[in-house]
């Protein structure tokens, strides 16, 4: 193997996350540049502990200045001032690689940066924040970074100087900027924007992980997960695939013990990925119910709502049906408040240059899902007073959902912000029970807390 085909396996196997190949690799380099291979071997170090999410971990601190940056750094320096005194007979390949694993590094460091403050988002007050300036919210900062991220990884990325390793990061910052852009184009009933969004991300993600699949290079370990196989239809492209609803980017059943290892195999910046993923198929599932029912309507003549969520890895029309029908629930669900920042079409989309008129008065709180099915109209005037009336409890994530009862009409209504926009709601048309309450309250918030993602984005410091 020559010095070329050596690089070439060393990014191809760091790429593929397969650690113990990569430090076969550096070892080798032990012949050539005796300090290039301690830099790949503690490069390898850092990139194993940054798939695995370890810089999230409680307890872990992580250095701000990344060792292996300065090393490396170093190394450039002494090779440009001292080229025949290294023993290597042309330094220029070494320069590009040692720049190139120089911007990996910083690239590196700003994802860690970025991951964090998703995961400290969780704690931030940004649905209120959100209302009043929407470039501020900690997603759309993440957004912003991710595109000037986007810019400084083309420097290590574009010209395959890193092969594989080079085109999982760029995999990567593509994934989480359309998982982002797919979660605010939900919020924002944007039905169309959210399928483009969800559809390239499922792409990227298959591409990504059939490019790590099919490297082939010496001291490869066994660790390969099974094949991915693409499908032809838009339903599963988009929302899912066949055998027991696993949504992993790929056509697998995974019921196997094979099939577990296999998934478990992927490192946890992948997996998280795909969690993030699933999370928002299920969430745009509810959302868009509506418009989704009167398409499934036409593909089958069985149930058309079991139909729909099929393979949806999170159900929440069950959930809600479950719930509903257990404690005597009149109504549940989910309110859209339209605001004049952002256009709603109950469709979810328009031809562009359509002259928009906003929704008025009881309009401007549509339901987006309602179980039953007809929303409780006779119920609005009660539940927009509420919600306008507590929008600071509403908006503070760490709230309990609000709690009114009418006398008058024996009603009672519990209200949870599941969104920026969106409030989930209970009724019920008798007084309260009071054994009742906690079960609700449960319900709602853990409905609001997968709804939010502020389960799954706090998976990322929990991920094994």
């Amino acid at each position: 193997m020559d010095h070329r085909e050596l690089y070439t396996s060393t990014w191809n196997a760091l790429g593929a996350f397969d650690y113990a190949a990569a430090n076969k690799f550096a070892t080798r380099f032990l012949r050539i540049y005796q300090p290039f291979s301690g830099l790949l071997v503690k490069l390898t170090n850092c990139e194993n502990l940054y798939t695995q999410l370890s810089f999230l971990k409680p307890k872990w601190y992580y250095m701000r200045k990344d060792p292996a940056t300065e090393e490396t750094t170093k190394e450039i320096s002494i090779l440009e001032n001292n080229p025949t005194m290294v023993g290597v007979p042309d330094t220029t390949p070494l320069l590009e690689i040692l720049h190139a694993l120089v911007d990996l590094c910083r690239v590196r460091q700003t994802f860690i940066h970025l991951y964090q403050a998703l995961l400290h988002s969780n704690n931030t007050n940004h649905h209120n924040h959100h209302r009043n300036n929407k470039d501020g919210s900690p997603f759309q900062i993440v957004l912003k970074d991710l595109e000037t991220l986007e810019q400084q990884a083309k420097v290590c990325c574009d010209d395959n100087r890193l092969g594989l390793l080079g085109l999982g990061v760029a995999k990567e910052i593509r994934i989480l900027q359309t998982l982002l852009k797919a979660r605010q184009a939900i919020v924002d009933y944007a039905f169309q924007d959210a399928c483009i969004a969800l559809f390239t991300c499922k792409q990227d993600l298959r591409d990504w992980k059939m490019a790590c699949q099919e490297q082939d290079y010496e001291e490869k370990s066994n660790t390969a997960t099974q094949q991915a196989v693409r499908e032809s239809t838009w339903k599963t492209m988009l929302f899912g695939v066949s055998g027991g609803g696993n949504n992993n980017g790929n056509n697998n059943s995974n019921t196997s013990d094979n099939g577990k290892h296999s998934e478990q195999a992927w490192p946890n910046t992948i997996r998280w990925l795909e969690k993030y993923l699933d999370n928002l198929y299920a969430k745009m599932t509810l959302y868009f119910n509506n418009i989704l029912l009167d398409k499934e309507k036409l593909l089958t003549e069985d149930d058309p709502e079991k139909a729909l969520w099929k393979n949806i890895k999170v159900d929440y029309h069950e959930q809600i049906c479950t719930f509903r029908k257990r404690f005597g629930a009149h109504c549940v669900g989910l309110i859209y408040e339209v605001t004049p920042a952002v256009p709603f079409h109950p469709q979810g989309y328009v031809l562009a240059g359509t002259p928009y008129e906003p929704p008025q008065g009881i309009h401007s709180f549509p339901f987006i899902y309602c179980q039953p099915n007809q929303p409780p109209k006779e119920h609005m005037p009660n539940i927009i007073s509420i919600i306008q009336g507590s929008r600071n409890k509403l908006s503070d994530p760490k709230s309990r959902p609000v709690y009114f009862s009418d006398s008058k009409i024996g009603s009672t209504y519990y209200l949870a912000q599941a969104d920026e926009h969106v409030v989930l709601v209970v009724i019920y048309l008798e007084r309260q029970v009071q054994q009742r309450e906690p079960t609700t309250l449960d319900f709602m918030s853990n409905m609001v807390a997968t709804l939010r993602g502020t389960s799954t984005i706090a998976d990322l410091s929990r991920m094994e």
